[in-house]
């Protein structure tokens, strides 16, 4: 059994379907707003939340769950259930409420802890730092020393609107509904790739038995530059593929890139093209879904037929950190077409790349309509958020 909301007196009085506006820190009686601690000195054993761990209204790590020995309840940042993470760095507003799941873990300094025993505030908070009205007035109000900061001190003093009480469990609901479906396609396109990697991997065990090659001799590649300074370097306008648009993406698909610049129609990348991008830890690689051009740190592998595309990019995953090993540059980030087309590819018979095509194009059919139903689901989502920004102007004058 949950407690009994603590809301302040007045915060929602009046007209059942009006809105009103408060400072965050005056939404609950009990209301408690606080950041993390420095996780320099944890115990290992100590699960950590970090602001990177925040993205899509939940929290999301690969470190390993706790283990017994948690650091005390009452220590300022170790988190509680249903608390509201808020991220405060670079991508301030960003918000998740804590599971079960992460219940005892630390939240660093870079992430905000709102905590009331009122669930309907941390809730409607949660959906309120998303809104278009929320995040204008946060990006007015974030210092730039180093990087974008949002304070603790300015988080508080926060104008929110906040529905009425049994409006906020209906729009909750609604929100976690979309993100819930998000999440599931997400799932299951990553399962598809995973699978085509498995199958990929199984033929591998003839790899000694096949000829080889030079990449520069079954593909080709072209390495990436600077966008242009001005119109006349280059033609329309087009996106550009920076290696941050490769290495954050959670499937090796690219639809769209951050920056855009004039191009010359040679420098566009046709759909399917392959882009890489190099870290040290092993190359990323994405096929592109629509038509994009390789910025600077980028290598472009142009595949000289369709049914070759999914092979190369199997390749290129199944030999991520080998591969990495031909990154130049500082911190070795980049891969050049020279480097890149003289690496030794195992290259199979062309009923073998075939075979594989039948079996790959299918499962990554799968994957991209999942992300073009979620890419649907953020434009309902965004329309969703800009209405209740709206609907607050409105009812609170």
């Amino acid at each position: 059994m949950r407690d009994e909301p603590t809301t302040r007196q007045g915060c929602h009085s009046g007209h059942p379907e009006a809105w009103t506006t408060a400072r965050l820190e005056d939404l609950a009686e009990d209301l408690y707003v606080t950041y993390g601690i420095n996780d320099r000195d944890l115990p290992d054993h100590q699960g950590v939340v970090r602001a990177g761990d925040i993205h899509d209204g939940r929290v999301s790590t690969d470190q390993p769950g706790c283990e017994n020995g948690f650091m005390p309840r009452g220590t300022r940042g170790i988190l509680q259930r249903d608390d509201l993470v808020v991220v405060l760095v670079r991508r301030a507003g960003h918000a998740a409420l804590v599971t079960e799941e992460h219940e005892g873990w630390a939240a660093t300094r870079s992430v905000g802890i709102i905590r009331s025993k009122d669930w309907h505030i941390t809730r409607w908070l949660r959906i309120w730092l998303s809104t278009p009205r929320a995040q204008a007035w946060i990006q007015q109000h974030v210092s730039a020393h180093v990087e974008p900061t949002l304070s603790i001190d300015a988080l508080r003093k926060m104008p929110v609107a906040v529905p009425p009480l049994e409006r906020i469990q209906t729009l909750h609901q609604l929100v976690t509904l979309i993100e819930d479906k998000k999440s599931l396609n997400l799932s299951i396109a990553a399962d598809a790739v995973a699978l085509a990697d498995a199958h990929y991997a199984t033929w591998q065990r003839h790899r000694t038995a096949w000829p080889t090659y030079a990449f520069g001799q079954v593909t080709r590649a072209s390495t990436g530059r600077a966008v242009p300074s001005s119109a006349a370097e280059g033609g329309p306008d087009c996106s550009w593929a920076a290696p941050s648009d490769i290495l954050k993406a959670r499937l090796p698909y690219l639809d769209s890139a951050d920056r855009r610049g004039p191009a010359a129609p040679g420098d566009v990348c046709e759909p399917g093209t392959i882009l890489i991008a190099a870290r040290p830890d092993g190359l990323r690689a994405a096929v592109t879904l629509r038509p994009v051009v390789a910025g600077r740190g980028v290598l472009a592998v142009h595949p000289d037929e369709p049914e070759n595309g999914w092979w190369l990019l199997h390749e290129l995953r199944y030999r991520s950190l080998e591969l990495s090993g031909a990154a130049q540059g500082r911190q070795a980030r980049e891969i050049t077409k020279r480097a890149f087309s003289r690496l030794d590819t195992a290259w199979p018979t062309d009923d073998v790349r075939q075979e594989f095509h039948r079996v790959a194009q299918p499962l990554h059919r799968v994957a991209q309509q999942r992300l073009a139903e979620n890419a649907s689901l953020d434009e309902t989502l965004s329309a969703l958020l800009s209405t209740f920004s709206s609907e607050a102007e409105r009812l609170t004058g």
